[in-house]
């Protein structure tokens, strides 16, 4: 009785798990004017904190050209857009 018990919290806590992974939305790349370690700035001219750190390293990985890898209120890289 108590393997079966296991089991099926088992898979009860794994299907909540992927099913809150499928759920997450991720940053949309044309709202995003420049990205940061820390956020990003959107087209709205607001800075906006990663969510999740996935959405960061996602955002990294498929987009290069509009990451900086530091701060965003980093003083040695102040006006280096």
């Amino acid at each position: 009785m108590r393997n079966k018990f296991s089991k099926g919290a088992l898979t009860i806590a794994f299907a909540t798990f992927a099913s809150v992974g499928i759920a997450r939305a991720e940053v949309d790349p044309a709202q995003v004017t420049v990205a940061y370690a820390d956020g990003y700035t959107g087209t709205d001219g607001q800075f906006h904190v990663w969510e999740h750190r996935g959405d960061a390293e996602s955002f990294r990985a498929n987009h290069v050209d509009k990451y900086r890898p530091w701060r965003h209120d980093d003083v040695r890289h102040k006006g280096d857009h």
